[in-house]
């Protein structure tokens, strides 16, 4: 992805669109909301060719098997990184294109109910192949299923101690200030922030 240098009304997370034509402009403010205009398809699609795929990567795959996950993740992020207006997003009316594509996951610590989950993001870049997400994603479920706490749960977790009027406030302060294209990085990073974004590693239900 083309890096540029940021100039002002840019956001940390992306690049304010300058460049619009008007009907675009003038869509960002009367629909200012992700749910303002939606569309829906539903279509059927042959997967005999992707089984007979992940079976033959399989064979030498026994550790981590590859999934339908893994190949629909690596075609979205490859899709969205060759298209890169579908990696735009609107906040105060504005369009603005993001600084990278990423997708977010959650992984579940044990297979149970009472298992604790935990945020997985990944960073893509544009030579990335479906074998370097499938090692990605590999890499982050077995840190997530560690002992070790992610940045945005551990942030949670305070937040989930000190009383509520204060974490109430500071969420509060915190989602205002990422309306505004000044606020500083906080340590919870939403996982709908993400271009693509699954409610979990085990789940086909992605959503864009």
């Amino acid at each position: 992805m083309e890096t540029q240098k940021k100039r002002r009304g840019d956001r940390k997370d992306g690049r304010l669109m300058r460049e619009l034509d008007s009907l675009h402009y003038v869509t960002g403010i009367l629909y200012p909301n992700r749910c303002d205009n939606e569309a829906y398809i539903s279509q059927r699609i042959d997967l005999t060719n992707m089984n007979a795929y992940i079976a033959k990567k399989n064979e030498t795959e026994t550790e981590f098997p590859y999934t339908m996950f893994h190949l629909v993740l690596a075609a979205l992020m490859k899709t969205i990184t060759l298209r890169p207006k579908l990696n735009r997003f609107i906040v105060n009316s504005n369009f603005y294109q993001r600084n990278e594509v990423s997708a977010s996951f959650v992984v579940k610590k044990q297979f149970s109910d009472k298992g604790a989950e935990a945020l997985a993001f990944l960073h893509c870049k544009d030579e990335y192949t479906l074998s370097d997400i499938h090692d990605y994603i590999r890499r982050q479920v077995t840190e997530c299923r560690s002992d070790k706490v992610d940045p945005s749960t551990g942030a949670m977790d305070i937040l989930n101690r000190i009383p509520r009027f204060v974490s109430k406030a500071a969420i509060w302060i915190s989602t205002v200030g990422c309306r505004r294209t000044s606020s500083p990085r906080t340590p919870i990073t939403a996982p709908w922030s993400s271009p693509i974004w699954a409610p979990s590693s085990s789940s086909a239900a992605i959503t864009t």
